[in-house]
């Protein structure tokens, strides 16, 4: 596993800034090339497994063959490495993101002075699944349910803004009413799962379904923690089936519904593939074409199964219109769902 190190920045910096890759067919460009695959999470979460099993077969099916290099760029919950992509990385298509969602509505969402780029602007190669995702409670917490939680405090553990772990235990406890101690700064969901194992604290949220049973499926075999809601804009089948319930039962605010309704779109397109603004058409095309093909390919959908993580493609022009979607939402929607971002004290 390779940290994107402060070398590897300026290198790709002083690349940025190189004369542009006089015009030639994509193959050509691409052969004997690498790509960099660029994952804005730390090493051994659910973003960077999928990353690395789709860096082993991706390659294949861009024309030229490069090889996909993955590299690790967590901060800030997605929002340091969405800006080394609109600021820093080369715009010929030899960088790719395999980005959390929350940063793309930082723009809208979130402060605009450090959310400098325009979500718009980047080539959505594609989205590997949409996720549905848990707050988890310890088995021996006084709170045993989604409405025990509304009831009394519980001590939540977060990583950092703009995560799904971070953001959906805040807009819960904003906008659900759940009672909630924040303790703040684990880093990313490897982190979590090592704090409600120690106990050092009751409970977390964001952890997608295809995550915890791929990643940590001990928690809930081992009953260390039970699943006391779901998150998503469809209910999802095999929590549903074990009785996990929606969280929209528990919010009776049409404004409050609206604005976690916002939050719950991003995860449509959870866990996005994109290119730097102004990558060459053709190239980016080549991209989404061998992103859909890899989503067909039979070793790479064996290894996924494998690794008991879901594949629920979404084609790059599918991940574009649903980012418009956030982006283009009524501005009162957006001030609702700002504010509920906000930790309170």
């Amino acid at each position: 596993m390779r940290a994107f190190g402060w070398k590897a920045l300026a290198w790709s910096v002083a690349f940025a800034v190189a004369p542009p890759v006089s015009a030639q067919d994509v193959a050509t460009f691409y052969k004997g090339r690498s790509i960099d695959l660029i994952v804005a999470s730390t090493p051994g979460g659910g973003f960077d497994a999928y990353a690395r099993i789709m860096a082993r077969h991706m390659g294949r099916y861009i024309p030229g063959n490069p090889v996909l290099v993955v590299r690790n760029l967590p901060g800030a919950g997605g929002l340091t490495s969405t800006l080394y992509l609109a600021d820093v990385a080369p715009r010929d298509g030899t960088a790719m993101l395999a980005n959390q969602p929350g940063p793309l509505a930082e723009p809208v969402l979130g402060d605009r002075t450090k959310a400098t780029f325009d979500s718009l602007k980047f080539g959505y190669v594609g989205s590997v699944a949409s996720f549905t995702t848990l707050c988890l409670i310890r088995e021996d917490s006084k709170a045993k349910s989604f409405a025990d939680w509304q009831k009394m405090e519980v001590v939540f553990g977060t990583d950092q803004p703009n995560s799904t772990m971070h953001d959906h235990t805040v807009l819960f406890k904003n906008l659900a009413g759940a009672k909630t101690r924040v303790v703040s700064g684990y880093p990313g969901s490897n982190g979590l799962v090592l704090a409600i194992q120690r106990g050092e604290i009751e409970g977390f949220c964001g952890y997608a379904w295809s995550s915890l049973f791929a990643r940590s499926p001990e928690l809930v075999t081992n009953k260390v923690v039970r699943m006391v809601v779901q998150y998503g804009l469809t209910p999802h089948k095999e929590a549903t089936a074990a009785g996990v319930p929606q969280i929209w039962e528990f919010v009776k605010n049409e404004e409050d519904k609206q604005a976690l309704e916002l939050i719950a779109a991003l995860q449509e397109f959870g866990r996005p593939y994109m290119v730097s603004p102004g990558v060459p058409k053709d190239r980016l095309e080549a991209l989404r074409k061998a992103f859909d093909d890899t989503m067909k390919d039979p070793e790479f959908l064996a290894e996924m199964d494998k690794a008991k993580l879901d594949v629920l493609p979404m084609d790059g022009q599918k991940v574009e219109q649903l980012v418009a979607k956030v982006i283009n939402a009524p501005k009162a929607v957006h001030e609702k769902a700002k504010a509920a971002l906000i930790l309170k004290p």
